[in-house]
């Protein structure tokens, strides 16, 4: 693994020789500024855009791996954030680089998931301390001209896998927004909610559902959801620098773990849409909050250098 992980390391490092370490892509000047991202998902999927107010324009930028997708600025009480559509609609890396150059600091992400824990019933909220990430098609690492230091390429450590800080302010606002629509509604869909502190998201390739099989196999290893996009979110927030944690809610059994049909779809998206954009919206503020705090990933981006020669005392 050892061996591995320094052949990983030096092809990462030999690649440095081949691209140019200039500063990040010009960002046009009349783009507002923001250090808060939110990456939408089927959690939210448009109800963004149907929230008045929120949304005060929208921008595409370049960057040194392609143009970006649509990028929507808004505000919500004074707090500027960037808002990327369903996960940045395919541009896994593009969507990242950008906000990598647009000065990004904070994000937060979210999806639907299929339930592999018994335990976890549809409409229950989630969030999530690990995933295991089944990527196949999309970039394994972000490259390495994007940087802004060539002496810091990332080798990031998941150990935790999201921000703590960020993950602790989206538990207790769900966990609020949860008892609130609770105690206002008398839906039984809604008086069942239950909010979990923790659980493994399994990231499958996308494009269809898993099979019975697949799903046995991933409860095996100790998933607890299976999606399809948010562990590519973790994986490149990690290596650019960017705090990130993310909501789940559960849309459905994962195959095999019960019946459903594409119908519960229907009446699940416009009841837990509006509440997730409640939950993301009133944890803003708090994210806000935390700049110049120091962070869980500080001390687990950047691999020290591979020599055999110690560390020289520096007067």
């Amino acid at each position: 693994m050892l061996v591995t992980r320094c052949k990983a390391f030096v092809a990462l490092m030999a690649l440095t020789l081949f691209f140019p370490f200039a500063a990040n892509a010009a960002v046009p000047a009349d783009i507002p500024k923001a250090r808060i991202a939110v990456l939408g998902g089927t959690f939210l999927n448009d109800i963004i855009f149907h929230r008045e107010g929120l949304i005060k324009q929208e921008f595409t930028i370049e960057t040194k791996v392609g143009t970006s997708p649509k990028i929507y600025y808004a505000e919500w009480q004074g707090i500027p954030f960037y808002y990327v559509h369903v996960h940045g609609e395919g541009k896994w890396l593009e969507t990242w680089v950008a906000l990598y150059d647009l000065g990004i600091e904070e994000a937060i992400g979210g999806a639907t998931a299929g339930a592999i824990n018994k335990k976890m019933g549809v409409y229950d909220y989630i969030i999530p301390d690990d995933f295991i990430e089944m990527n196949v098609d999309r970039p394994l690492r972000i490259p390495t001209e994007v940087y802004r230091d060539p002496n810091a390429i990332p080798l990031p450590r998941y150990v935790p896998a999201m921000d703590t800080d960020i993950r602790n302010i989206l538990l207790d606002e769900t966990k609020k927004a949860v008892a609130s629509v609770k105690s206002a509604k008398k839906d039984k869909q809604y008086q069942g909610i239950k909010v979990h502190d923790g659980g493994v998201i399994v990231q499958t390739r996308g494009g269809r559902f898993e099979t019975v099989a697949e799903i046995n196999m991933m409860q095996k290893w100790g998933g607890d959801m299976v999606t399809m996009s948010v562990g590519t979110e973790i994986t490149y927030s990690r290596m650019l620098g960017i705090n990130y944690a993310n909501i789940i809610v559960i849309s459905n059994p994962a195959e095999g773990m019960g019946e459903w049909d594409f119908s519960l779809m229907e009446e699940l998206y416009p009841r837990i849409n509006p509440l997730s954009l409640d939950i993301v919206l009133a944890s803003l503020p708090r994210v806000a909050a935390l700049q110049g705090k120091p962070r869980v990933s500080d001390g687990l981006i950047n691999h020290p250098e591979m020599t055999s020669q110690k560390k020289k005392d520096h007067e």
